[in-house]
């Protein structure tokens, strides 16, 4: 399958970073954003939830507002038990998935998720029988160190489950992520510019990630280095249209796993 020149040759420099979205993990049977909270209102309904309620949720589940959802869940079911389902929501095996396993031959200098689930760190351990370096959207000091010393890591960019404090769900938490945690948000934005991001498992329509991307093509007056993003369905040449122009983002089509060996083939090396 076709994979852009620049990609690799990015890759290859060391300045291309996979941002791996939900649809990396539903690979494990972990749920997506949506799934994820169809079952935060199921929990609430488990813990005494009304009738009227539950209604009210579906009907705005299904016009789109999943923030509101899942603001309305966390305050019902309060901290304690808000926590303990996330826990038990994203608990998943030690298997390394075929896609991880590819995702982990390749030399990234890091990898960036959106998820909160162990799946990649797990992978990284039966992969390299160790522990690979963790960090979350509460260490942007640690995050510099490494990326300043070409140190792989793992960043949970959303937070991570065994970390509840850093968990970005619910609208509260992207108003805290986004406005009160202006250090980290200035990491992932030079990030962003100094190197190509490779979107796969995402829908690219998060609004955080798309604040990230509209403010580096701003800032780069567009002439950033290129992003790309892998769609497992035809991405029609409207939104492919705008998703270059707008965000400086190339659309690919392709299977995940088929994709990442390409890439394994056209660079000739895999980490060590």
């Amino acid at each position: 399958m076709h994979v852009p020149d620049a990609l690799i040759d990015n890759l290859r420099n060391g300045i291309c970073i996979p941002w791996c979205g939900a649809g990396f993990s539903k690979a494990k049977g972990l749920p997506d954003w949506l799934e994820l909270v169809r079952s935060i209102i199921r929990e609430c309904k488990r813990n005494g939830l009304g009738d009227v309620e539950e209604t009210e949720l579906n009907t705005l589940l299904g016009r789109g507002h999943l923030d509101e959802v899942a603001d309305y869940c966390r305050d019902f079911l309060g901290e304690g038990s808000y926590r303990a389902f996330l826990q038990t929501t994203f608990s998943c095996d030690d298997d390394i998935h075929d896609w991880h396993n590819a995702l982990l031959e390749l030399p990234f200098p890091a990898v960036f998720t959106s998820n909160y689930d162990k799946v990649i760190e797990k992978s990284y351990v039966a992969k390299f029988r160790k522990l690979p370096v963790v960090w979350t959207n509460h260490d942007t000091i640690s995050l510099w160190r490494s990326h300043a010393a070409k140190s792989f890591f793992v960043l949970k960019v959303h937070g991570h489950i065994d970390r509840p404090e850093t968990v970005v769900l619910t609208s509260k938490d992207y108003t805290n992520h986004i406005f009160a945690n202006a250090p980290f948000m200035h990491f992932v934005q030079r990030v962003f510019l100094s190197n190509s991001i490779l979107f796969m498992g995402t829908s690219l329509n998060d609004v955080y990630i798309k604040r990230i991307l509209e403010e580096t093509r701003f800032l780069s007056g567009g002439l950033g280095l290129p992003h790309f993003a892998l769609f497992l369905e035809e991405v029609g040449p409207i939104r492919s249209r705008f998703l270059r122009d707008r965000y400086n983002v190339t659309t690919i089509r392709g299977d995940i796993l088929v994709f990442l060996s390409s890439m394994k083939l056209l660079l000739g090396s895999a980490r060590a």
